[in-house]
């Protein structure tokens, strides 16, 4: 798979940048200041651009919203009994919280469900994970990295967050033709999202400190590739719906490896940095396992 590959190649590119000290030491936050303010928004922006969105894939664009909310009510007791800092839940909670259901999320779609269904994964990303990371997953950071709760801040940066703003901005110009070179521009910078943050994920990935994090990225891979999918998969069977290929596609992405973008943005906050980073570089090859056999599953319902 080619969007595999690119993952793989861009995170040892970052890694080789690093080894090599061909970038600089603060090479993670510039290239994740990029991501944040220049790519996220452009993809945001191409993304949307002319979606028909069906009224029955409400549900199923709301399910990563409840994917981050069950890792909320699931691993903050448990980070808080294991005594770990606010930074570490923080990190743990963006990383196992949000899944990558645009990179990894859209080609398994296609893979397993077919392409016909690319528009719902879509719909799911833009207004499931990507909404919700602009908002509450930007609020975990704040509170994570200060220690403190404040309302004011806290709206403050999600109202100034540029891919929040990108998102409200492109609901508004849903319909309005744009021209070519406005469209080719958007093309252009939406296509640099993959390739930096992964070299930003692959600078800030160091393997020899892996067993000083060995405890949490098992919770947090454990949670984010097992627990959540489980959680979603029994919720619709208890409704009754697990056959309806909709819910099967929100199932499919709610099995996918941790976000580039949450990764980045606890990066940027220094939540751990090389926790979420390795939570990236194990979760996303573990990832092509298990999301094969969840659809093995999620296909028999």
């Amino acid at each position: 798979m080619q969007e595999v590959l690119l993952i793989v190649a861009c995170l040892v590119i970052g890694i080789v940048l690093r080894r090599s000290g061909r970038l600089p030491e603060n090479a993670t936050k510039v290239l994740g200041g990029w991501v944040i303010n220049v790519a996220l928004p452009a993809a945001a922006l191409k993304s949307l651009e002319h979606l028909a969105v069906d009224a029955g894939w409400w549900f199923a664009a709301a399910t990563p919203w409840l994917g981050a909310l069950a890792a909320i009510a699931i691993l903050v007791p448990v980070c808080r009994a294991l005594g770990w800092s606010r930074q570490r839940t923080g990190a743990l909670l963006l990383g196992a919280g949000w899944g990558n259901t645009s990179f990894v999320g859209l080609p398994m779609i296609t893979a397993f469900a077919g392409q016909q269904w690319l528009g719902l994964g879509i719909v799911i990303d833009l207004f499931g994970s990507y909404l919700a990371l602009s908002t509450l997953g930007l609020a975990i950071a704040a509170v994570a990295s200060s220690g403190k709760l404040d309302w004011r801040e806290v709206a403050r940066r999600i109202v100034t967050f540029p891919p929040f703003i990108a998102i409200v901005v492109a609901l508004l110009v849903n319909d309005v033709e744009r021209p070519l070179w406005l469209t080719s521009l958007l093309d252009a910078l939406a296509g640099t999202l993959t390739p930096i943050a992964l070299a930003a994920v692959g600078c800030a990935l160091r393997f020899d400190r892996l067993r000083g994090h060995a405890a949490p990225i098992a919770l947090g891979l454990t949670h984010r590739l097992l627990l959540a999918p489980l959680l979603l998969v029994g919720l619709y069977v208890a409704m009754g719906q697990a056959g309806d290929p909709v819910a099967k596609v929100a199932m499919l992405e709610m099995a996918m490896p941790p976000m580039l973008g949450a990764s980045i943005i606890a990066l940027d906050h220094d939540l751990e940095p090389d926790l979420g980073a390795l939570l990236i570089g194990i979760g996303v090859p573990l990832s092509m396992v298990t999301a094969w056999a969840w659809w093995t599953i999620i296909a028999a319902l």
